[in-house]
């Protein structure tokens, strides 16, 4: 039961989570050492990152089971099989996973709010009702082709500018410049995503944006995804120079997903996942070497 669990909640795409606050609390450590003079509290980054996990893996078993009630999840599916798809899994058992996450998500968040106030009230709020809204519905988020920017503000800007505001108690408009970057790459993996279930997604009614712009498009704004975070390099306040090495990554991987289609769009997804995750050890290199 647990490997099948393991294998529902996406572990490959929980480098997502992982980033965001690597980056955020990575950003705050460098601000409280050279600017306000405090040392990073380890137990409140263990605690977003916990927090930020629970709601990705919320998010993921929500989706399977929003898109299994919807009819999405069919044998001509190209991603991954799904658990409840194949039978792994019964409905019940994933309504009590979610449930288990998402309390598990509340649990964690709980302190956050304690720290950060009635703003992270409001923003846990938010936070939960994504959970659901995303996928859930007719009229949820991803049905309505705002996935991708969902995916930005959520783990974008709120994953890192909102860990950060953890951590140092105070808003620093220029962490939206990193934050953005990264913003941009979990875009592209929604997108990659969404490109390769164009077809079984429309024929259920989920109208995606790879769907309103067509194969051809979406290509481009992909690889427009992938490139954006080098643009802002150039007003980037923290420097993170290695970050500039990763151009020919993000440039191959642009080139390819005109080249790619079905399920090796799932390779496609694995290799941007890790190209956000990439971005954030970035920042790690460049403020330690």
């Amino acid at each position: 039961m647990l490997s099948l669990l393991f294998h529902a909640i996406r572990p490959k795409t929980l480098s997502v989570a992982i980033s965001v606050i690597l980056l955020g609390q990575l950003l705050a450590w460098f601000d409280l050492k050279n600017i306000i003079n405090h040392e990073l509290d380890i137990t409140l980054a263990l605690l977003c990152l916990l927090c930020s996990l629970f709601l990705q893996i919320s998010v993921n078993l929500a989706n399977d089971y929003f898109d299994h009630i919807a009819g999405i999840d069919g044998d001509d599916r190209t991603g991954p099989v799904r658990a409840i798809q194949s039978g792994a899994l019964t409905v019940v058992s994933l309504k009590k996973a979610i449930a288990g996450f998402t309390l598990l998500a509340i649990a964690s968040g709980s302190y956050l709010i304690w720290v950060g106030g009635w703003l992270f009230f409001l923003l846990g709020g938010l936070a939960l009702a994504g959970v659901f809204l995303y996928s859930g519905g007719k009229y949820s988020l991803a049905s309505r082709s705002l996935g991708e920017i969902a995916a930005f503000l959520f783990f974008g800007w709120l994953g890192v500018v909102g860990s950060y505001y953890l951590q140092t108690q105070q808003f620093n408009w220029q962490v939206f410049i990193p934050a953005t970057e990264v913003g941009f790459l979990i875009a592209a993996i929604m997108l990659v995503n969404n490109i390769r279930d164009i077809t079984t997604d429309a024929a259920a009614g989920k109208i995606t944006l790879a769907y309103r712009l067509g194969l051809k498009a979406s290509h481009s704004v992909y690889g427009a995804l992938l490139l954006l975070p080098f643009a802002l390099l150039a007003c980037n306040p923290y420097s993170p120079w290695f970050n500039t090495l990763l151009l020919p990554l993000n440039l191959g991987l642009a080139g390819l997903i005109h080249r790619r289609s079905g399920e090796q769009l799932n390779t496609q997804l694995a290799q941007t996942s890790l190209l956000v995750l990439a971005w954030s050890l970035g920042y790690v290199v460049s403020f330690f070497v």
